[in-house]
């Protein structure tokens, strides 16, 4: 599969938008209930979208002439990292996650740190995150919101 990455433009605010709640909504359902999930999207609205763009270094993967995956770095800190359902396991996770690792390596970020869902923990274990904490956000009703804070350190020039 031919890919490209590349930086973010606003055009792309509508499709990265659809792809983040589409992957939400696939890649979470039968672990996290309805109100985390619920909550999900509220953390990744539009005007989020773009103000972390804004603020630091958004990508996105595109195949076909669709975007398939993205991924932000802002400081040190990476986030909204998804990958469309149906190209999960191809590699491509990977290859954002690295992209935002050499841009916060260039930029002389020392540690980057993220906030991974239960579905994506072994992810960021495979590439070298570390547990740093796990935490919980109790929801009325007794629903839980499980997520694991991780950090890597990322030594000048390593990969």
């Amino acid at each position: 599969m031919n890919v490209t990455l590349r930086e973010f433009d606003p055009a792309d605010l509508d499709e990265v938008h659809a792809l983040i709640a589409r992957t939400v909504e696939a890649s979470y359902a039968g672990v996290y209930c309805r109100t985390a999930i619920d909550h999900f999207h509220e953390h990744h609205t539009r005007d989020q979208i773009l103000k972390d763009a804004a603020e630091g270094c958004t990508l996105v993967l595109v195949a076909a002439g669709r975007i398939v995956g993205t991924g932000t770095l802002v400081g040190a800190y990476v986030g909204r990292m998804y990958v469309a359902p149906e190209h999960q396991g191809k590699g491509l996770g990977g290859r954002i996650l690295e992209a935002l690792e050499a841009r916060a390596r260039a930029g002389g970020v020392g540690t980057v740190d993220l906030a991974a869902s239960t579905p994506a923990r072994r992810f960021y274990e495979r590439r070298g995150y570390r547990l740093v904490a796990e935490r919980a956000h109790e929801f009325a009703g007794g629903e839980r919101l499980d997520w694991f804070e991780m950090a890597k350190s990322l030594p000048p020039g390593s990969q």
